[in-house]
């Protein structure tokens, strides 16, 4: 007789699990008590969850899996500000994915992927270049904080969606990590402390508006030609559509929308493009993060493109702030090990 196959517990929800007790005979109650002891107390092995019945411990057993995903590689730099570590995942079906921790002071921020690559096709991207193979489950993203957390015996503090993939994209499975990921019982990052990072998809940004998760939007642009040629979305979500989105937003001090740019060396570094975002974008209502493009010497995809001159980069964060802008800059503290995500999976595949 075949081996019934096991559900990842990871990939159940609150809900999913108080409806396996209640169905199974047990107390509603009891999927609270399981996932505390998974996601505070970082126990797996259903034997040890000793607060809950023989029975339902056994039951547990026979139907669930709660084994992690496994590092296979990473990549580690040291500054004096702290360090930055680049993660390769190995999922149950051998597919990798990327993760990235930037320790920094006192905040430990970590880049989770959402995707196995991407359909967005960005050509400044790394991740774009692998193309897409599949959207991540809750429980992939979720894994992601654990194998994590376990690797450097600490708590993440903040959580970017802005590895592998587009977040809304897959927003069914990210809604549902953050369910789990934002719970007070549960991992307990707060949302305001965790980003959810987009290249525009705008249809599916009010399932998160409504919660107060940071949003950032990579723009990279300042015109539609330009955004088209670089972002394929522009030309189903162009640039008017998101000023519109943002400008009937009402203005919020403590949750502006990030505009991302990243600056490209004579693609969309002109200074001219600053008096454009001027005129779109109230000081009130978002804030600006210039990023300088992450090129590496291995980078496979990104040979054709070139990171913009500090002199350039300057000036644009200059005029910005001069016209009431909040300008940070991000020089990448995971840069030297290719913080970039899609780079170590790309060397990964092409030193086979």
């Amino acid at each position: 007789m075949e081996n019934k196959r096991k559900d990842w517990i990871f990939d159940k929800s609150q809900k999913e699990l108080e409806k396996y007790c209640i169905t199974s005979g047990f107390k509603k109650y009891g999927a609270t008590q399981i996932m505390k002891w998974i996601y505070r107390r970082k126990t797996f092995d259903f034997a040890e969850m000793t607060d809950l019945s023989e029975s339902l411990r056994k039951k547990l057993a026979n139907n669930f899996c709660a084994e992690t995903p496994k590092i296979v590689d990473t990549k580690y730099e040291e500054d004096s500000d702290g360090y930055s570590k680049k993660y390769l995942i190995k999922l149950s079906d051998g597919e990798t994915i990327e993760s990235v921790l930037i320790n920094y002071r006192n905040r430990k921020t970590l880049c989770v992927s959402s995707q196995i690559g991407c359909k967005m096709g960005c050509v400044y991207c790394e991740t774009s270049g692998l193309g897409f193979i599949r959207n991540l489950t809750s429980g992939e993203i979720i894994s992601q904080i654990l194998v994590i957390e376990d690797d450097i015996e600490n708590k993440i503090t903040n959580i970017v969606f802005m590895g592998m993939g587009e977040p809304l994209d897959n927003i069914a499975e990210v809604e549902k990590s953050l369910d789990i990921i934002s719970n007070a019982n549960f991992i307990a990052v707060a949302p305001r402390k965790i980003t959810i990072s987009t290249c525009g998809v705008l249809s599916t940004l009010p399932n998160i508006e409504n919660h107060k998760y940071k949003i950032a939007i990579s723009l990279n642009a300042a015109d539609n030609i330009t955004r088209s040629k670089i972002m394929p979305i522009n030309k189903k979500f162009p640039i008017e559509n998101i000023v519109k989105l943002i400008n009937d937003r009402k203005p919020s001090i403590h949750n502006k929308i990030t505009i991302e740019y990243v600056l490209i060396k004579d693609i969309n570094d002109h200074i001219g493009n600053t008096k454009k975002l001027i005129k779109m974008f109230s000081p009130s209502k978002v804030k600006f993060n210039l990023i300088p493009l992450n090129k590496e010497k291995k980078s496979i995809y990104l040979k054709n493109f070139e990171t913009s001159d500090d002199k350039t980069i300057a000036d644009f964060k200059s005029k910005l702030f001069k016209a009431g802008f909040t300008v940070t800059i991000r020089f990448s503290k995971a840069q030297s090990v290719n913080g970039g995500c899609g780079q170590l999976k790309a060397e990964k595949i092409y030193s086979q």
